[in-house]
């Protein structure tokens, strides 16, 4: 400790982003830290706190830094906050961009052109003013969770809340409506042991601390995705969890920026968990032009994203999650629907590999930590409804296994974890087919959604027959299978080329509503049902197959043509009937 009553220490082991330092006196568990390092202050969190056996007087902290390292020497100063890692909860979090510490990235942009460590900006803008008007008064009794006010922030009421760790208070001082910033007092209010506190927007909230919940409920109603195969087969309530895995290269990004545009709720928060840089710039720049489908607007508007890219240091892609998660809670407390998309927990995983391998730690299966299935589950289970206060956190993880293989332990343990699979299979997205989840290879915990759970089970059974009848095809031939085989054979091959399938870049068919999802139910429910009677005439049954198949390659590219083309309700209701004509083998206009 040093003449200033600091608590400080200094660096004896670095062994690249853990360290280990001597201190004396008093070091708290979980606590952040600032290392000085040619100038520059890099946080870091203590992980573990041990006796230094050279000295009775001292102890040694392990500590994980959240930054890049090179320059560090032994003996660098390290300086103890007291404080452990936080994000600054308060109006201004939509519409921004952060590292996966809270820093906003076109601030630090504006410093250098490089990222570069010790770089610090304010995590909210302390210039930007917002109307606030008050909701309490003097005299009144509150406690952590309450609002003392709101501010509009776009088209959302922000409610100003009095810190969570906060117990019961009274309120000595509030301002009249006015407008203010965040680093201004809106309210003193005073604690049971007499002491006062000034509030303001915004306060910091410890990121390993869930938020908690008003009064948890189970999920009940379904997010329309606008994705036919998710709405359709494995849908997701609010606040609900999915685990996404998929092979590299299978779309599992591609998906995360359509549930981005489509996906009904109010807020969307992007983590980019050790995604690489050129995918992330990507989103940056696309989606600060693109436009919000439901209102037109901007879609950053209802957003914000961090972006901890794979080419930053690995211990922040920890913090980038929990960070994440942190601020959907805060806007679940709100009343608001937010869905949290994590892109990928895999590197998270492996952030935590490397750091368990780095402290010596006995590893588990593939040298993750023994407790990686207790650390997703813990992650998973902050996601959940709360009918209280009427908002959400619905949590979408995906999972980059390696080679694909799902029985790696990250992708298992997130399995066991979450309420949802969504399986993106390496052969439909090498066949070109988006999204490429497999309609084989899903869970799901919603009972009925928008179709029923009869019908789901029929369009999942025809499926499963239709595969079948394909790997049959693909080891004996055509000819050895029936003709009414066949004939069920491609009612699922345009189930899951129409249906199944749309295109991602199309105004219409990008995004299917509940409305447009039950009329496309009719027709599947038709096209299962009922037997379709095709006239031999005499055919060999070689040449009625390639009939059949023929018939039905007209079906189906009317039906693909119906879904980039039928926008109003006369159009959208052709398609039932086109099916019924077709069952019937009458003349139609395909």
């Amino acid at each position: 400790m040093d003449s200033n009553n600091k608590r400080t220490g200094s660096l004896i082991s670095i062994q690249d982003s853990l360290v280990k330092a001597r201190f004396l006196g008093e070091v708290i568990m979980g606590e952040t830290a600032e290392i000085s390092v040619d100038g520059k202050l890099l946080q870091a969190e203590v992980l573990q706190i041990i006796p230094d056996h050279t000295n009775a007087n001292a102890g040694i902290v392990e500590m994980q830094v959240f930054e890049d390292l090179t320059g560090a020497q032994i003996g660098d100063l390290v300086e103890f906050k007291g404080t452990p890692l936080s994000v600054l909860l308060g109006p201004g979090l939509l519409t921004s961009i952060w590292d996966g510490l809270q820093n906003p990235l076109y601030k630090l942009g504006e410093q250098n052109a490089y990222l570069v460590p010790g770089m610090k900006a304010p995590a909210l803008d302390e210039e930007k003013l917002w109307d606030f008007t008050p909701s309490v008064k003097v005299g009144d009794i509150l406690s952590g969770g309450d609002a003392i006010g709101s501010v509009p922030e776009g088209k959302l009421l922000h409610k100003i809340l009095v810190p969570f760790s906060f117990g019961k208070c009274k309120v000595e001082s509030i301002i009249n409506k006015n407008s203010v910033n965040i680093t201004q007092e809106v309210a003193v209010v005073s604690d049971e042991h007499k002491n006062k506190h000034v509030l303001k927007l915004v306060f910091q909230q410890p990121v390993k601390s869930p938020i908690p919940f008003k009064e948890r409920a189970i999920p009940s109603q379904t997010i329309s995705t606008g994705v036919r195969v998710i709405d359709l087969l494995a849908p997701v309530g609010y606040g609900g969890t999915v685990g996404n895995p998929g092979p590299f290269g299978a779309g599992k990004t591609v998906l995360q920026h359509s549930l981005c545009k489509y996906a009904l709720a109010d807020i969307i928060i992007m983590a980019a968990c050790g995604e690489r840089a050129g995918e992330a710039v990507e989103v940056f720049k696309d989606f600060a032009e693109l436009d919000d489908p439901t209102t037109g607007e901007s879609l950053m508007n209802r957003m914000c994203i961090f972006g901890n890219t794979s080419s930053m240091p690995v211990a922040a892609r920890e913090a980038s999650v929990f960070i994440a998660l942190t601020v959907g809670e805060y806007y679940r407390y709100q009343g608001y629907n937010v869905i949290l998309l994590a892109d990928s927990t895999s590197r998270w995983a492996q952030a935590l590999r490397e750091r368990s391998g780095r402290q010596g730690d006995i590893p588990g299966p593939e040298a993750f930590p023994m407790d990686i299935p207790d650390q997703i589950k813990g992650m998973y289970q902050r996601a959940g409804a709360d009918v209280a206060t009427g908002g959400s956190l619905t949590f979408i993880g995906t999972v980059s296994p390696a080679g694909g293989n799902f029985q790696e332990p990250v992708t298992q343990a997130t399995m066991d974890a979450t309420g949802g699979f969504w399986g993106l299979s390496q052969d439909r997205a090498d066949a070109k087919k988006y999204p490429a989840i497999d309609p084989l290879a899903y869970t799901t915990s919603v009972y009925d959604s928008f179709i029923s759970w009869n019908d789901r089970n029929k369009m999942l059974q025809i499926l499963q027959e239709a595969n079948g009848i394909d790997q049959t095809i693909s080891t004996i031939g055509l000819k050895k299978v029936p003709v009414e085989k066949y004939v069920l054979y491609q009612k699922g091959q345009t189930i899951d080329f129409c249906v199944m399938q749309q295109d991602a870049f199309h105004e219409l068919d990008a995004c299917t509503r509940p409305e447009r999802l039950t009329v496309i139910n009719q027709a599947v429910q038709k096209l299962i049902d009922n037997p379709i009677e095709f006239s031999q005439n005499g055919m060999e049954d070689e040449e009625l197959k390639e009939m059949v198949k023929a018939k039905f390659d007209e079906l189906r590219q009317w039906w693909k043509d119906w879904n980039s083309s039928a926008y109003d309700e006369e159009q959208i209701a052709l398609l039932p009937q086109q099916i019924e004509q077709f069952i019937l083998q009458e003349e139609y206009a395909l």
